[in-house]
């Protein structure tokens, strides 16, 4: 039994590494075209000290067609404070508890950073259960 146990968890194993290896494709030229009108409000901006975006919204600027900007971007922030930029979740997912502490530092408290690191905690908790009740009962039979 521990020979089948030995094959899934190799075989689950490669499975997984061929996944990740994938290689990720983009277009750079898409890209760049997508980011061309944030780069020139950016220009806009730097040449003209003290305009803000309130500013170009209330003058109804062209620079500002065809761009919707979220109101809510602090958990996008918070998230890109942490190291690596890696979410709150995957840092309590991963790391545990560790993870949960770590994060709960390095936002300086943030809460709603922390109950995400929390829940990745719980939820690699889980994980590791379910593993441990599958590994005991193929070594059972």
């Amino acid at each position: 039994m521990k020979k089948i146990f030995a094959l899934i968890t190799i075989l689950a194993l490669s499975f997984t590494m061929a996944i990740a290896a994938e290689p990720i494709n983009f277009d750079a030229q898409n890209i760049d075209a997508e980011f061309e009108q944030l780069n020139k409000i950016e220009k806009f901006v730097q040449n003209n000290e003290g305009t803000t975006l309130d500013n170009l919204k209330s003058q109804n600027s062209e620079l500002l067609t065809d761009i919707s900007i979220e109101a809510d971007s602090a958990s996008v922030v918070a998230s890109s404070d942490l190291p690596a930029g890696i979410p709150a979740f995957w840092w309590g997912c991963v790391l545990s508890w560790v993870g949960l502490i770590l994060v709960y530092v390095l936002t300086d408290k943030d809460s709603a950073q922390t109950k995400k690191a929390l829940m990745g905690c719980l939820v690699g908790a889980g994980v590791w259960v379910i593993f441990y009740v599958f590994t005991a009962v193929l070594t059972v039979f």
